[in-house]
């Protein structure tokens, strides 16, 4: 457990630039390791880092400027962003994506040990229920950059072969998470449309789940990170439990 980092992304609809209440919430549970810095894009440029002031940013956040807004590390074994392009300026794609915004959270071992386990899934639990979040995972991994990689949908040369294909292979769902979900992973976000569908949540099989205030769940396979691993048994039950609002049972 010690050395694994952990990385979670949720999609969600809630303009944070109209009301960043959620993101201040989440910078403030989590932003404990020391020396933690700020730094935010517009449709222009990004900004330097400098030293963190959660209340600043968020006011950079509400005057609409920002396409996206991220507290970190320097060491990058922290980092915690989120898209906030005011609702009028987004861009969605072609075609549109099921969801409008997203956030990551990557955390390494040793901010992992500070914050604590624990404390990081109950933040993201809060801000996924009060962004109405539509769909999200948690994941670990050994390797820090692996996990992020999965979680933001990037690559890089610090990657292997196989890593780089799952990160590929997950493109392929992506406009339509909300619709359903992303995953299962060690943890699941569920929206409130798929607890509709699966019904009593009670009856999956999984270690913890948590109802969020939107009506969405977050679903938990096992009790510690290290239990999933592959093949996992335990992951494979929960994968047909959650079948009636995964990619496949929907088209």
């Amino acid at each position: 457990m010690s050395e694994l980092g952990l990385a979670a992304a949720l999609y969600f609809d809630h303009e944070l630039a109209a009301d960043p209440a959620p993101l201040a919430t989440l910078w403030k549970q989590l932003a404990k390791p020391a020396s933690l810095r700020q730094w935010w894009a517009t449709a222009k440029a990004s900004t330097k880092p400098k030293p963190l002031d959660v209340d600043a940013l968020v006011a950079k956040v509400a005057s609409g400027d920002t396409t996206r807004a991220a507290v970190e590390s320097e060491q990058r074994g922290f980092l915690a962003f989120a898209q906030t392009t005011p609702l009028a300026a987004l861009d969605e794609g072609v075609p549109p994506r099921q969801w409008k915004y997203d956030a990551v959270v990557a955390i390494g071992p040793r901010e992992l040990a500070t914050i604590g386990r624990s404390s990081v899934i109950d933040a993201l639990c809060t801000f996924a229920g009060a962004v109405a979040a539509k769909a999200g995972i948690i994941v670990w991994s050994p390797s820090l950059a692996y996990a992020s990689a999965l979680a933001m949908l990037s690559s890089g040369s610090d990657l292997t072969q196989a890593q780089a294909s799952r990160v590929t292979d997950s493109y392929y769902w992506r406009t339509h998470w909300g619709r359903v979900i992303r995953g299962p992973e060690w943890g699941t976000f569920l929206g409130a449309a798929h607890v509709a569908v699966l019904g009593d949540l009670a009856r999956l099989p999984a270690a913890r789940i948590v109802p969020l205030s939107s009506g969405g769940a977050y679903v938990q396979a096992t009790a510690d990170p290290l239990d999933i691993d592959a093949p996992s048994p335990d992951l494979d039950r929960l994968r047909t439990a959650l079948a009636p609002v995964m990619p496949a049972a929907q088209g």
